[in-house]
């Protein structure tokens, strides 16, 4: 019986597929780099703007209970007349209540409500953030008709 040679395999082929497989892999690093590094970015410029948020809320917070230092200053001296600022004061049936507005940010502000009795001692009626403008919808629909003039 008579041998037969063996073919020699072919590096091209081989080659190629290798090729092509590593080429592949690199791309979707690349690409899972990338998203990466933009995910990074967002989640970063987010946390700055709740920092930024919290910090003016914060000092929002503080100046309103300096405002409430004043008004029990004021309720001590019986001269609620004599408040600087922005302050304003009317009589209930339970006591006399003194509202005020601190700015936390251009879009929001915080609005405060104190209820003073008869024996001078104050209570919180309200200590809310609202927004500073109101919301108005954009009634807009630029609706896609086709074959319109």
């Amino acid at each position: 019986m008579a041998r037969v040679p063996k073919k020699k395999g072919s590096f091209g082929t081989t080659m190629g597929v290798s090729s092509i497989i590593a080429i592949l892999v690199i791309l979707v690093l690349v690409v899972f780099s990338a998203l990466s590094i933009t995910t990074s970015k967002a989640d970063l410029t987010l946390s700055q703007k709740t920092s930024n948020g919290v910090i003016a809320f914060y000092e929002a917070d503080a100046t309103a209970e300096d405002m409430m230092a004043e008004v029990a200053d004021a309720l001590k001296s019986n001269n609620l007349k004599g408040l600087p600022g922005d302050y304003t004061v009317s009589g209930t049936s339970n006591g006399t209540l003194i509202t005020y507005t601190v700015s936390v940010d251009e879009n929001r502000n915080l609005n405060v409500s104190l209820l003073a009795d008869e024996g001078g001692n104050l209570t919180r009626e309200l200590w809310q953030v609202v927004p500073a403008k109101e919301w108005v919808p954009d009634n807009n629909m630029n609706l896609f008709i086709p074959n319109a003039p």
